[in-house]
C-alpha cells in the first residue's frame, strides 16, 4: 500500500497521513504521519500544509520548530485555509520577532516552490 501511495494523488497521501496520525487502536505513528503530510503539502494541498505546521508546532514526528510551523501554516493561509489563519495567530503569541521573520521567509519560499508552480 505504501509504495502505491507514493504514486497517488496528494489527497491520497494526505489521507494516509491521517491514518497514521489518528492511529488504529491507540497505535499512532507520528513519524509516518509527518512523512505523508509532507509529501502532500509539497504537492500544494492546504490541509496537509496546516497539519504539517501543527506537527512542527507540537514536535510530533519532528523536532519542534515554530518558524517551520509558522511557514507551513502561512502557506496554507495563503490558500484560504481558515485553520491555517487561526493557527498563525496562536503561533505568533509564542514566537520571537526573529522566528516570525524566518517563518515568513520560509513561507514565501515554500509557496513559490510548492504552490505557485501548481497554479500556473
Amino acid at each position: 500500500m505504501v509504495i502505491y501511495a507514493e504514486e497517488r494523488s496528494c489527497t491520497t497521501q494526505y489521507e494516509l497521513g491521517e491514518l497514521f496520525y489518528k492511529g488504529h487502536q491507540g497505535s499512532r505513528d507520528f513519524d509516518q504521519a509527518f512523512k505523508w503530510y509532507r509529501k502532500a503539502a509539497k504537492r500544494g494541498l492546504r490541509q496537509a500544509q496546516h497539519q504539517l505546521g501543527s506537527m512542527y508546532a507540537r514536535g510530533q514526528g519532528v523536532t519542534q520548530d515554530y518558524a517551520e510551523a509558522y511557514a507551513w501554516c502561512k502557506v496554507a493561509a495563503f490558500q484560504k485555509s481558515n485553520r491555517g489563519k487561526r493557527k498563525l495567530k496562536c503561533l505568533e503569541a509564542k514566537m520571537s520577532w526573529n522566528q516570525i521573520q524566518r517563518g515568513s521567509w520560509l513561507a514565501r519560499n515554500y509557496y513559490n516552490l510548492y504552490v505557485a508552480h501548481h497554479n500556473q
